[in-house]
């Protein structure tokens, strides 16, 4: 094999651990600024920490196994195992460190740094936490309903993250008192729940007013 073939066979196999980590990464914490130019950057330097760390058990198989492995001799049983652990730990750490990140632990803010979401939209849907939506649109109406990011058959909205357009998806909505803008309530002061979910744009909106779920009065009249 020429030293050109060789190259452009093992720099891709350099950057698999990178490519992992940074895929199973944006899984969990989305793409935040991220262009083709960016994502090689941080696929180039994780491959580069991943192969630093692995350089000693690299080295042990290519000066012990190269010359079974290049003859297609038997191998030990690890040695099977050697390709697996190569993407699966790269890829474990990225959904770890993607979903320590979403869920904003304190042992990874210092590493993420306090101003990763691009815009103030991404910001303010950037967290898990479950709340209100109160939003006058530009046409002077009021619409409503209940946020949350986690996966629930009861409450699946949803808000798009950059690069994509900013757009929020509401389910379930909640009837809204069109004269101030307060949530509607049953008998029993329930909010009362609409028909359906709501796709809201961001050419659309005038007002959009989060109010998390453990604030006192989230559903009053206000």
């Amino acid at each position: 094999m020429s030293t050109g073939t060789s190259v452009a066979v093992l720099l891709p196999l350099a950057l698999l651990p990178g490519a992992f980590f940074q895929w199973a990464f944006e899984r969990n914490a989305g793409r935040y600024g991220i262009t083709l130019k960016d994502r090689l950057l941080r696929i180039t330097g994780v491959s580069a920490v991943f192969l630093s760390v692995s350089a000693w058990p690299l080295h042990r198989i290519y000066a012990n196994y190269w010359t079974e492995i290049r003859a297609g001799s038997p191998l030990p049983t690890l040695m099977y195992v050697a390709p697996v652990a190569y993407l699966l730990i790269p890829s474990v750490l990225g959904w770890l460190y993607g979903y320590s990140v979403e869920n904003n632990w304190r042992m990874t803010r210092t590493l993420a740094g306090k101003k990763r979401c691009p815009t103030a939209w991404d910001y303010a849907f950037s967290t898990s936490q479950r709340g209100w939506i109160r939003c006058k649109l530009q046409s002077g109406e009021w619409v409503g309903g209940i946020y949350s990011s986690t996966e629930s058959p009861s409450h699946t909205s949803y808000a798009t993250g950059y690069p994509e357009p900013h757009e929020l998806y509401l389910f379930p909505i909640v009837e809204m008192d069109q004269e101030n803008g307060s949530f509607c309530a049953t008998e029993e002061g329930e909010p009362l729940i609409g028909l359906g979910g709501l796709l809201i744009r961001w050419e659309e909106i005038a007002i959009l007013n989060f109010i998390a779920d453990d604030d006192e009065g989230a559903t009053n009249d206000e």
